[in-house]
């Protein structure tokens, strides 16, 4: 990333931080597993691996009978052809993005209106689009992974420790949500 991008994406992440939504700065109870019904997931959609892991995590989620929609972040000018969008899964890119690289919430789609139970933030790099996207959402609670400045952007955060996964991340994410506030 050039000079002119960092300090573009320095000067988003301030705006971003003055403008955080009231909600996201207010306390949420950590919600049980059985008690979500509605799941929204971002990934950074770059590579087909990441890809794959997030459509495993979908499919679980689904199995266990959640409404799951998957929204993608790709670092590209356009979307690439290999990328369709589905009934339950979007993309946005830097097409999407303002000047200081924040999402435009009038070209990202239903997936920020969407009132979520939960939101799966399935990344492993603090990347402003997608903690934007994160604080955009309208979500009862919000998960990541340990990044810094990542409890701005989510009601709670994981730490994964050395196996830096997005597996991982998720079966730990499923693991508190079910031994906490067990029922």
């Amino acid at each position: 990333m050039n000079w002119i991008e960092q300090l573009k994406t320095k000067i988003g992440r301030l705006i971003l931080q003055r403008n955080l939504p009231k909600a996201k700065q207010q306390v949420h109870a950590i919600p049980h597993f059985s008690d979500l019904h509605e799941v929204g997931i971002i990934y950074n959609a770059n590579s087909k691996e990441n890809e794959e892991q997030i459509n495993q995590i979908a499919h679980f989620l689904r199995e266990q009978g959640k409404k799951v929609w998957m929204m993608g972040y790709v670092d590209a000018k356009t979307l690439p052809a290999n990328k369709k969008f589905h009934i339950s899964s979007e993309y946005f890119w830097k097409e999407k993005l303002s000047f200081f690289n924040l999402p435009e919430p009038s070209k990202i789609g239903n997936f920020i209106t969407h009132k979520f139970d939960l939101v799966l933030n399935l990344y492993l790099e603090s990347e402003l689009p997608l903690q934007a996207l994160s604080t955009y959402c309208q979500s009862a609670y919000s998960m990541g992974a340990q990044l810094p400045n990542g409890l701005s952007y989510n009601d709670s955060i994981i730490d994964i420790g050395s196996d830096k996964n997005i597996q991982n991340l998720a079966a730990q994410m499923v693991h508190y949500l079910k031994v906490i506030n067990q029922k």
